[in-house]
């Protein structure tokens, strides 16, 4: 318990730390201009989605549903559980995902309905949120391995995970050269983070005989019971993820920078 303890307070503070390093460079690199606003409505719209279907949501109704199925059933039982949930969480999100691709502007209509006073900011956040996206997806799925993990006493890997997110976009921007612009390289950092984070989780829990697979879902009554739970926890979500798509949604009335001021990326 001790060690599992400090391993987790460990990389929650390397998350902090490196969550500032991401910020100071963000800062430094982007500035306050045209470019930031895009960004930060391209990182945003993902992050508010994650947070709705996700990290809170998700793992208040998958955890201890997965728990007790472990405890009750055994390790089989609560793995099929478990792939039956990620084979439809991740048929649905690629759905999500793909209408979002198609229709962006509309998606960046209602986000960021004043960016489209601006051709360029609007025609920017279009392509960056595109870029960034796919991170819902994949962070989910990550969310999800990382719960099987914490059911079996596992935490350094999905404690650790965030600090590729912060490092990844660190890294990119340093690689800015490569891209059209910096914010093209910030949000391919955070697209490439989504890959490197469920890489790092899959590993562990394959390790500790927990990673679920793809497969045919099969009703049953703890699948009953975890979407139960997850109706209330995602309507309980929504409330404070509501108010930030408001906030978004003034922020892109006002002159250019004003959005930054109110950036969010959880790490």
């Amino acid at each position: 318990m001790i060690r599992s303890f400090a391993s987790v307070s460990g990389f929650t503070l390397l998350s902090r730390i490196t969550g500032f390093a991401r910020d100071v460079t963000l800062a430094s690199i982007l500035g306050s201009g045209l470019i930031a606003d895009a960004y930060f409505v391209a990182q945003r719209l993902p992050n508010h989605f994650r947070a709705i279907f996700g990290e809170g949501a998700f793992n208040s109704a998958f955890v201890p549903a997965y728990t007790r199925e472990l405890e009750s059933h055994g390790e089989a039982a609560a793995r099929a559980l478990a792939s039956t949930i990620l084979t439809g969480l991740t048929f649905i999100l690629l759905i999500l995902t793909a209408l979002a691709m198609w229709q962006m502007n509309f998606v960046i209509d209602l986000l960021a309905p004043g960016f489209s006073d601006e051709p360029e900011k609007y025609a920017l956040a279009i392509t960056l949120t595109r870029i960034t996206f796919p991170y819902l997806l994949l962070i989910s799925v990550v969310t999800l391995i990382s719960g099987t993990l914490n059911a079996h006493q596992k935490f350094a890997s999905a404690a650790a995970a965030p600090v590729l997110l912060n490092l990844a976009i660190i890294a990119a921007l340093a690689l800015s050269f490569l891209f059209p612009s910096a914010a093209h390289a910030a949000a391919w950092g955070i697209a490439i983070s989504g890959v490197l984070q469920l890489a790092l989780v899959a590993i562990n829990a394959k390790r500790a005989n927990c990673l679920p697979r793809f497969t045919r879902p099969r009703p049953s009554p703890a699948l009953k019971t975890f979407l139960k739970a997850l109706g209330p926890a995602v309507i309980g979500s929504a409330g404070v993820q509501i108010a930030i798509f408001a906030d978004t949604i003034i922020a892109s009335l006002l002159p250019t920078g004003a959005v930054r001021s109110g950036h969010s990326f959880i790490a």
